[in-house]
C-alpha cells in the first residue's frame, strides 16, 4: 500500500471512498473533485494497494481568500494564492484506524511547506476538528462558511511558513 497521484483511472475509487465517508453531507460530483485536481494535480493524491484498490485520498488546492470555496461547485482553472486549501480528505471505512489519514495528512503538509504556502486552511465536518487539531490546526473563529458544509463546520488553519 502507497500513496499515488491521481490518474483518471483513479476517480470510480475516489468516488466509492466519498460516498463511505461522508454521512453528514452529500457527495459532491465527479466533475466538482475532478476540478480541485485539474488545478493542481502536484497537490491530490490517492492512497493505494498493490492491485490498485484505493482505499483513502486527499485532493487540495491553491486559494487566495479566508473564505472558503463553496461546495458542490467547480473549482475556476486560474485558482491561486499563498493559501493551500484542503478540499477533502477521506478514509474507507474498511481502512479506517490504519493510519492512512495521518500519511495523506502529513505528506500533503510537507508539500505545502517545499512549495512555500503561508498556510493551509480546511472546513472540518462531521466533527473533525479533533483530528485536524491534532496535527496543529487552529479554528478560525468568527469565520463565514457556507452552510453546505453542515451544521457544526469549522474553518481551521495550519501556519506552514518557517
Amino acid at each position: 500500500m502507497s500513496i499515488a497521484e491521481i490518474s483518471e483511472n483513479s476517480w470510480q475509487g475516489i468516488l466509492k471512498v466519498q460516498e463511505e465517508a461522508y454521512t453528514g453531507v452529500p457527495p459532491e460530483e465527479v466533475g466538482v473533485l475532478k476540478s480541485k485536481w485539474q488545478v493542481s494535480p502536484e497537490t491530490c493524491f490517492v492512497f493505494q494497494s498493490s492491485s490498485n484498490e484505493i482505499s483513502g485520498y486527499i485532493l487540495a488546492h491553491p486559494w487566495n481568500s479566508d473564505e472558503p470555496p463553496k461546495l458542490f461547485e467547480e473549482l475556476p482553472r486560474k485558482s491561486n494564492g499563498d493559501t493551500l486549501y484542503l478540499h477533502d480528505l477521506a478514509v474507507s471505512s474498511n481502512a479506517r484506524e490504519s493510519g492512512i489519514g495521518k500519511q495523506l495528512s502529513s505528506k500533503l503538509i510537507e508539500i505545502a511547506k517545499l512549495r512555500q504556502f503561508k498556510r493551509v486552511l480546511l472546513v472540518a465536518v462531521q466533527g473533525s476538528g479533533s483530528y485536524w487539531f491534532k496535527f496543529g490546526f487552529r479554528e478560525v473563529h468568527n469565520a463565514s462558511i457556507c452552510s453546505s458544509y453542515g451544521t457544526n463546520a469549522k474553518l481551521m488553519s495550519l501556519n506552514v511558513q518557517a
